[in-house]
C-alpha cells in the first residue's frame, strides 16, 4: 500500500514537471502580435493647415451664455440641405428645455447652390447654432468638418467639460448619456485625455474600387486600421478639442474621417480609448425595436436612423413618456410641445 502511494506521488510530480515544462515552452515560443502600423504620424512641420475661413460663426454665444457651465456640448455633421434633420435635433433629444447644462452646435461646409446658402444664412439667423466654413461640403471633405469642429470648441467652447460629436441622423437617449457620464464622473469626477466610443480594432481596409469608402494602396498602404472609433457618435473629454486640433496640423489629410480623427490625431493627442459598444445600435430597424422595447430600452444610448425622421420622434416621444413615467417631475408637460399628439397618450406605457 506504501509503495502504491509513493508511487502515485511520483506521478504527480512527473505530470507536473512536464506541465511546467510545456508552460514554460509555449511562453518561450509565443511571440506578441505586432502593433498594427499608422501610415499617418505626425511630422516635425505643420502639413495640413486648417486655412479656411468662417462663413457664419455664433462665436461665444453658444458656450458662454449667462454664464452658466457647460456639462456636455454636442456636434453635429449636417449636410447644408438638412435643414429638417436639424429641426428634429434641437426639438428633441437636444433641446435645453430639458437639458440647460447641454449645448448645440451644427457643423457644415459651403455649397455652389446660392438659394442653400441663403437658406442655411437665415436659419442661423433663427437659432444662431450653425458654424459653417467656406469649404465645400462633400463626403470626401468630411475631415475637413472634423477639423473645423475641434478648431472652433478649443477657442469657443474650451470650459466644456465633455464634447459629444454625432451625425445629423443619429437618435440620443440623452437621459441615460448623461447619467452614465455623471455615474463615470463618480469614481474619476477629472477625467481626462479619454474618448468613449464604440472602438473598432484591426478593421480591414476596403479595396473594393467600387466601394465609396475603397482606399487605393497610396491613400492606406496596410490591411488594417488601427484602433479608432465609429463616426456615428463618439465622446471625448473637453481638454481633448485643442489637443486633437493641434495635433492634425502636424498629420498629413486623409479623407477618411472617422479614422483621422478619432484614430491618427487622436493617438498622437495620447487619448486613452473607452469602449462604448453594448450602448449603440447601428441597423435602423434593430434600433428602433430596442428603443421601442421596454426590456431593452435602458440597453441602447445611440441608434442609427437615416431613413424617416418620423422614426427619430418617436423614438424620442417613446424615451420622453418612459422618463416621464418614472421621474413625473424631470420631464414637465411642455417638453412635448413639438408634439401635442402623444399628450393625450402619456400612460401608454408598455
Amino acid at each position: 500500500m506504501q509503495s502504491k502511494i509513493i508511487l502515485l506521488i511520483i506521478l504527480i510530480f512527473i505530470f507536473i514537471d512536464i506541465s511546467t515544462s510545456q508552460n514554460d515552452y509555449n511562453i518561450s515560443t509565443t511571440t506578441a502580435t505586432p502593433p498594427i502600423k499608422n501610415p499617418y504620424e505626425p511630422k516635425d512641420h505643420i502639413v495640413n493647415p486648417h486655412n479656411f475661413s468662417y462663413i457664419l460663426n455664433p462665436g461665444y454665444f453658444i458656450c458662454n451664455t449667462n454664464n452658466t457651465p457647460v456639462y456636455i456640448l454636442v456636434y453635429v455633421h449636417s449636410g447644408p440641405t438638412n435643414y429638417q434633420r436639424r429641426i428634429v435635433i434641437r426639438e428633441t433629444w437636444a433641446t435645453q428645455t430639458l437639458f440647460s447644462d447641454l449645448r448645440l452646435i451644427f457643423m457644415i461646409g459651403k455649397t455652389l447652390d446660392d438659394n442653400i446658402m441663403k437658406a442655411i444664412k437665415y436659419e442661423n439667423e433663427i437659432y444662431q447654432d450653425i458654424v459653417q466654413e467656406d469649404f465645400i461640403d462633400a463626403y470626401k471633405n468630411l475631415t475637413y468638418k472634423g477639423i473645423m469642429a475641434l478648431k472652433w470648441i478649443s477657442i469657443y467652447c474650451s470650459h466644456a467639460k465633455y464634447i459629444l460629436k454625432v451625425d445629423d441622423d443619429i437618435v440620443v437617449n440623452t437621459f441615460t448619456l448623461i447619467n452614465h457620464l455623471k455615474f463615470l464622473d463618480k469614481f474619476n469626477p477629472n477625467r481626462e485625455q479619454t474618448i468613449l466610443c464604440l472602438l473598432w480594432q484591426a478593421m480591414n481596409v476596403m479595396r473594393d474600387s467600387k466601394s465609396k469608402w475603397y482606399l487605393s494602396k497610396e491613400d492606406f498602404p496596410f490591411e488594417r486600421f488601427p484602433p479608432y472609433c465609429s463616426g456615428s457618435a463618439y465622446i471625448f473629454t473637453g481638454d481633448m478639442a485643442a489637443k486633437m486640433y493641434n495635433a492634425s496640423l502636424y498629420i498629413p489629410f486623409f479623407w477618411v474621417d472617422d479614422y483621422y480623427i478619432t484614430g491618427a490625431v487622436a493617438s498622437a493627442a495620447n487619448v486613452t480609448y473607452t469602449q462604448l459598444g453594448s450602448l449603440y445600435t447601428i441597423p435602423e430597424q434593430i434600433a428602433h425595436s430596442r428603443f421601442m422595447s421596454s426590456k431593452a430600452f435602458y440597453t441602447i444610448m445611440f441608434g442609427h436612423f437615416p431613413g424617416s425622421m418620423n422614426n427619430m420622434r418617436e423614438i424620442w416621444r417613446r424615451i420622453l413618456l418612459n422618463q416621464k413615467y418614472k421621474y413625473p417631475t424631470r420631464v414637465p408637460s411642455n417638453s412635448f410641445s413639438w408634439d401635442e399628439t402623444i399628450l393625450s397618450n402619456e400612460k401608454t406605457i408598455s
